[in-house]
């Protein structure tokens, strides 16, 4: 009898086991599914593909982070209405969850830096905490030259912003943090040239801050001088796009 008992628990264990094997092929098929979706722009489908994926396999966090990415494509900065309001809040709410489990999941923090920096532009209040994130980003991804471009830019917004609440010295701290940001990107790609032009645009803001003419002239001619190598580093970049072959562009 005691046999037969731990024959059935074994053959219980099997089926469990085949079980779980049979829902993770599943998830992977509708990952792929939803990934063809996602690259062909029909995030509707893409959705539904990686829905699906995340509740067979809850530890499929690759599944996830799309989830939220085609949420994200979805919503319109700037756009009204309860649906493009409701693919925002999708978004970030599925990827604080892969957060909860991974913290440190570069992917999840760089889209949150995204979409709220998109919300953004419909409410200045939420650049502060894509500021932040894209701070944690960049700690992240130390290598990569995007959220360090993205903090410059921000910092940019943040004093360019007439309603912005910042003192004097608060916005001179803010520019300094953007240009060193944006120096940061620039070791990392020396032909980033929407780093070069806010670089040019940093300068002027603290050019305008300056107080005196002299500082104000040294100010304002760096911001020329950025202003034109982002000009020749752009067109320079454009030629070199146009002279890689077809499909590479």
């Amino acid at each position: 009898m005691k046999q037969h008992r731990n024959l059935m628990l074994a053959f219980l264990a099997i089926l469990a086991l085949a079980a779980t094997s049979c829902a993770k092929l599943q998830a992977r098929d509708n990952l792929n599914k939803g990934v063809r979706a996602f690259r062909d722009a029909h995030y509707d489908n893409a959705v539904n593909y990686f829905k699906q994926a995340v509740q067979l396999d809850p530890d499929l966090t690759t599944a996830e982070i799309y989830l939220a990415t085609a949420y994200s494509q979805q919503y319109v900065p700037g756009g009204r209405g309860e649906e493009n309001d409701k693919n925002a809040q999708l978004a970030i709410q599925t990827f604080e969850d892969v957060l909860k489990r991974d913290p440190n999941n570069v992917n999840a923090v760089a889209g949150l830096a995204s979409i709220y920096q998109n919300l953004g532009q419909a409410d200045t209040k939420y650049l502060e905490k894509s500021h932040d994130y894209y701070l944690k980003y960049a700690q992240l991804d130390s290598t990569n030259p995007i959220p360090f471009y993205a903090i410059g830019s921000l910092d940019w917004l943040r004093v360019y912003d007439k309603n912005n609440t910042l003192s004097p010295e608060e916005q001179i701290h803010v520019i300094d943090e953007g240009l060193a940001n944006i120096d940061k990107s620039l070791s990392l790609n020396p032909d980033y040239d929407d780093a070069m032009t806010y670089k040019n645009l940093l300068y002027r803001l603290k050019a305008d801050r300056a107080t005196s003419e002299e500082d104000k002239k040294k100010l304002t001619d760096l911001a020329d001088e950025w202003f034109n190598k982002g000009l020749e580093t752009r067109k320079k970049n454009a030629e070199k796009k146009k002279a890689l072959p077809v499909g590479n562009n």
